[in-house]
């Protein structure tokens, strides 16, 4: 039965990810992000496998809408900050979520009035970590540079 229930999981996790993915080809920007090695479907297998899935009536697809991405986005953006606080390095698709992230990030602080209080709160969250990400980045190439000319 486990089998089953896991191979089900698997399933949404693969509709959502394909949903995901026709939500993402609608803004002509992102698509510039996949010209790379990583393509879209990397990226949408990459969010979906990180994320706690939204629920889903049965037999219907999943409607993905921009509060609902923005909020697959967030979650994945935060696991993805602590690894790279701890650990230091993101491969390049999960560098790529953190720039999706950005991306509407900055679209929800433009239009804040357009959207729900909890994604704009989400939206500055992302922001500020970024930031504080950057500073962190040029902390450690600021240490790397000191110690390989010492």
């Amino acid at each position: 039965m486990s089998v089953i229930r896991s191979a089900s999981y698997q399933w949404k996790k693969s509709e959502y990810s394909n949903q995901l993915q026709t939500f993402f080809s609608q803004e002509p920007k992102l698509n510039e992000l996949f010209i790379g090695a990583t393509n879209s479907e990397t990226i949408c297998n990459l969010i979906s496998a990180l994320i706690i899935l939204p629920e889903k009536n049965k037999g219907e697809a999943y409607e993905i809408e921009f509060e609902q991405a923005f909020d697959a986005l967030f979650q994945c953006f935060t696991l993805l900050f602590i690894k790279e606080v701890e650990h230091e390095n993101l491969s390049q698709a999960e560098q790529l979520v953190q720039s999706i992230t950005l991306y509407y990030a900055k679209k929800v602080n433009q239009n804040h009035d357009t959207y729900s209080p909890f994604t704009v709160n989400k939206a500055q969250k992302t922001t500020i970590a970024l930031k504080a990400l950057e500073e962190q980045r040029k902390q450690l190439r600021k240490e790397n540079l000191n110690m390989r000319s010492s």
